[in-house]
């Protein structure tokens, strides 16, 4: 009785909408979310949101009428996530600062790899966009595991399959720990307050990168 309360299809859609009208009343109007409603705009939540949305649109588990709505908020997020990053190359340059050097952190990575999920969305700031991107090919290997993983499905899903395959995914797998009981996973030698230090987030984006990247080579053979 309880399974069949928990699947129970109407009621799912109910709390999906609700949910959906509860996200759209916390976004601002310049597309960012804060923490927590009357907050601040934050780049990292509004990032993360995002991405969540991304996850969901890829793993085709929204109907017509919720994909409609979060395409809606996606889009506006867009354009301030997009502002943002432009903002970032535009500081760079007007400090003066050396454009060859590794310019590249936490919230550029995350910016990199929310936006692989929406590739059919035109992005703003080209030219920020593609210096970060050049800047990721370039410093990855000065990153944490967990930004080389979100750096190495940013690229995968970009047309840079081969280089992520043969440079990032090595590395990533040469620290990965096998264990009889526990199986494959990752140590996390920087846990902390930060988002990118969570040890759960860390295994998660690790197994949805190696899932994305097998099933890929799977359906590449059948064709």
């Amino acid at each position: 009785k309880n399974i069949a309360l928990l699947f129970d299809v109407v009621k799912m859609s109910t709390n999906m909408e609700t949910a959906l009208q509860q996200l759209k009343q916390a976004q601002m109007d310049n597309g960012a979310f804060p923490w927590f409603k009357g907050g601040y705009a934050d780049r990292y939540i509004t990032q993360y949101i995002l991405t969540g949305i991304g996850r969901l649109k890829k793993l085709g588990a929204l109907d017509e009428k919720s994909k409609a709505v979060l395409n809606e908020i996606a889009a506006k997020s867009l354009t301030y996530l997009d502002e943002q990053i432009n903002k970032d190359y535009t500081d760079l340059k007007r400090n003066k600062s050396d454009l060859t050097k590794n310019n590249i952190a936490g919230s550029q990575v995350q910016y990199l790899f929310m936006r692989s999920y929406f590739s059919d969305i035109n992005i703003a700031s080209k030219t920020a966009y593609n210096y970060y991107y050049q800047q990721s090919m370039k410093f990855w290997n000065k990153q944490s595991e967990y930004m080389k993983a979100m750096i190495a499905a940013a690229l995968y899903r970009t047309n840079q399959q081969t280089f992520a395959y043969k440079n990032i995914v090595p590395s990533i797998l040469e620290n990965a720990v096998e264990d009889s009981a526990k199986g494959m996973y990752w140590k996390n030698n920087a846990w902390g307050y930060y988002w990118y230090q969570s040890p759960i987030e860390q295994q998660a984006l690790m197994i949805e990168l190696m899932n994305e990247m097998a099933q890929q080579q799977k359906d590449s053979k059948m064709q």
